[in-house]
């Protein structure tokens, strides 16, 4: 089929308007020749000769007929697949169709790992790779192309495309399979990079890259072939950045707890991984304003000790990782201090700080953050007949009215509180209440303006909420056993959409949920070897590995007034 092509004048000759730009003008010679002779004749050729020049140039899916579903096949390579006493430093695959090379760079994996980098030329049907160094000797590689190569039509990429070879006399043939998966989902890993490392005193997986390698599949599975007997580390990671380091801020990791002797290890291992960030904290950004100065930290904060050099200021932990401190004196000078913070690891960080506030100008006439609070039920939301409330604020509470409290059954019935059924947290943003009722109908709460007095002098708006009282006929119940375990450990209910924990309850069995609303649901059992309350990561860089994890292995599907049993972890 002959395309249709639209020219237009370029100078004293034409111009296609698509296609390749070697053939984009007609010159000017051709038709200063064409006023000689016939003009009409010359034009004629030399636009047949365009046409048929424009379609060896252009390389496109044919229209029309049944799709291409085959995949390149490799016609032929150098060095011949298992190869053995192969001493150059050049690759070459050919296919037997045309192919584009889609990303060489990521999909080429080389194991055992080389020195220095390559470069590589393209041809329409393969592509030769020239090493920079020379292979080690007495040595098998395997390299695997994974998608690199799919054809120009359908875009179907070629499978299975490895090439093996030994520098040596014999070619090494161990080989070890196993699976990835996500540690706190149990969901397969695909793209996860695998490696087994060489043992050293000095192993860091942040600063050595793995000797052997391989990428698991869409179920997470893995398979390293063609390797020497041994002993070596086994881990995985999801390589984000692609270096084949461990990036201990950004990247998930998993190890095996000891190393492993091929031949010998006869296990299918499951490596779990898990984001293990165990980064130092790091000097904070600062924020000033005339009112306030803020710290921001990198990482989250779980508490902060401040000593005061001269005249002392209050503060608090605002955000996870901000502290806040207030110009209550109106200072313009530079006050210093000692700030030391502690992560969820358990890790001080002291830094000394200069604290200035930025000198009040007519910007800064309206700039005071209106003081805001966030509650836990909301308005409408189902309670029990213990009453709990939570109540967060953005900045803290220096005067606080338990007085103006109201609730009540349905206006008929006050409850009385006092200032010790209120339990604040150390900078008062924070505080819980936990009452028993006696109420049998929808449940209303008043906080009047003025019952919170903020650190800058502000109030909130009447906060008023109804809630009605939980009809268990409304809700279900999970329930099960935890067998032979003999550390402390924590029952998780998650959303089974995004494991999103929505209760725990620790060493009890048989454990119960109660009042679960109707939907899907996961179970999760955390072992707390450390028995300090909180699951841990662990340290790659130590070989401590995380606590240990099971993840139920159904979905849990709650309907209304109905009891789930027998949902049992045991070891």
């Amino acid at each position: 089929m002959v395309k249709s092509i639209m020219w237009k004048p370029y100078g004293k000759g034409f111009a296609r308007i698509s296609g390749p730009k070697a053939i984009r003008t007609i010159t000017p010679a051709l038709f200063m020749y064409s006023k000689k002779r016939n003009h009409f004749t010359a034009l004629c050729w030399a636009i047949i000769w365009m046409i048929g020049l424009a379609g060896c140039a252009q390389q496109s899916s044919p229209s029309g007929g049944e799709k291409d579903l085959t995949p390149p096949k490799v016609a032929r390579q150098v060095p011949e697949n298992l190869t053995t006493n192969f001493k150059g430093k050049i690759v070459e695959l050919d296919f037997d169709e045309y192919i584009n090379i889609d990303n060489l760079n990521q999909q080429l994996l080389i194991t055992p790992a080389i020195e220095g980098t390559f470069d590589f030329k393209t041809y329409p049907k393969g592509v030769r790779i020239t090493f920079e160094k020379d292979f080690r000797p007495n040595t098998t590689y395997t390299l695997n192309f994974r998608n690199a190569f799919k054809d120009v039509t359908e875009r179907n990429p070629a499978r299975n495309v490895k090439l093996v070879f030994s520098t040596g006399t014999q070619l090494d043939s161990l080989r070890l399979q196993g699976t990835v998966k996500e540690l706190l989902t149990d969901r397969p890993v695909y793209d996860a990079l695998v490696g087994l490392y060489q043992v050293s005193d000095t192993l860091k997986f942040s600063k050595n890259k793995p000797y052997y390698l391989t990428k698991t599949d869409s179920s997470g599975r893995f398979n390293l072939e063609n390797m020497a007997p041994g002993r070596y580390w086994l881990a995985a990671l999801k390589d984000v950045n692609n270096n084949l380091l461990y990036n201990t801020e950004k990247e998930a990791i998993a190890f095996h707890p000891n190393p492993i002797t091929i031949p010998g290890f006869t296990d299918s291992p499951i490596l779990k991984i898990t984001n293990a960030d165990q980064s130092p904290q790091r000097t904070p950004k600062t924020l000033a304003t005339s009112r306030t100065f803020s710290l921001i930290y990198p990482r989250g904060i779980t508490s902060v000790k401040v000593k005061f050099a001269g005249d002392s200021l209050p503060y608090a932990l605002i955000e996870s990782n901000q502290i806040r401190f207030y110009n209550t004196i109106n200072s313009t000078d530079t006050l210093r201090a000692s700030v030391t913070v502690q992560d969820s690891l358990g890790r001080n960080f002291t830094s000394d700080q200069k604290i200035r506030f930025r000198e009040k100008g007519k910007r800064d006439a309206d700039t005071r953050e209106s003081l805001e609070v966030k509650q836990t039920p909301k308005s409408g939301e189902d309670i029990d007949e213990v009453f709990k409330m939570q109540m967060v604020f953005n900045k803290p509470i220096t005067r606080f009215n338990p007085l103006l409290v109201r609730i009540q059954e349905d206006t008929i019935r006050d409850v009385n509180f006092t200032a010790n059924d209120f339990e604040w947290n150390a900078y008062r943003t924070e505080f819980k209440i936990e009452k028993e009722l006696k109420f049998k109908r929808d449940v209303r709460s008043l906080f009047p303006k003025g019952t919170f007095i903020s650190i800058e002098e502000d109030t909130v708006q009447a906060v008023k909420n109804l809630n009605p009282l939980r009809d268990p006929e409304k809700y279900g119940t999970i329930s099960g056993e935890v067998r032979n375990v003999q550390s402390n450990y924590m029952v998780e209910l998650l959303s089974a959409a995004d494991f999103k924990v929505i209760r725990s309850i620790p060493n009890k069995s048989p454990y119960t949920f109660t009042a679960v609303p109707p939907g899907t649901y996961k179970l999760r059992l955390i072992l707390d070897l450390n028995k300090n309350g909180k699951w841990d990561a662990g340290n790659p860089d130590e070989f401590i590995p995380p606590e240990p994890v099971i993840v139920f292995p159904n979905d849990i599907k709650l309907k209304a007034n109905f009891e789930l049993l027998g949902n049992d972890f045991s070891l």
